[in-house]
């Protein structure tokens, strides 16, 4: 075999590993989070973002800016819900507006977050916990 053919396996090889790492730290973070205390998040205000849904489609969806409190010490955080297209995501973020939905917060690191409902007002959660989400959750 040439040098070429065994530089492409190797390369092939470690991102298939990569790939295979970062999929097992999120089974063992999405894991960790159901021990984590609950609190209300309440959502303060709403806007629609361009997001990149692959490399060549990006897409508008909107995103929301919460906060919650542990220990008398205020928090914030940012999600997205993946809608259909510019005109209901918009429609959605007026609507969403205070509403109060429940998270998972870090016993140790408080600023530290998970939205457990995979739905929100019927649409799908997109929220940072791994790097195959980083690109449709919004930019802080």
């Amino acid at each position: 075999m040439s040098r070429k053919g065994e530089a492409t396996i190797f390369v092939g090889t470690l991102a298939l590993l990569l790939a295979l790492t970062g999929y097992a730290l999120q089974v063992i973070l999405l894991r960790r989070t159901k021990f984590w205390p609950k609190t209300w998040a309440t959502i303060h205000s709403a806007h629609t973002e361009v997001m990149e849904l692959d490399r060549k489609t990006d897409i508008m969806l909107p995103c929301f800016t919460f906060s919650y409190a542990v220990a008398d010490k205020e928090f914030s955080g940012r999600f997205s819900l993946f809608t259909n297209g510019q005109e209901e995501g918009e429609s959605v973020a007026r609507q969403m507006i205070e509403r109060r939905f429940e998270i998972r917060y870090n016993p140790k690191r408080p600023w530290t977050w998970y939205i457990p409902d995979k739905k929100m007002a019927g649409y799908e959660v997109e929220q940072k916990m791994g790097p195959q989400m980083e690109g449709l959750y919004p930019k802080d």
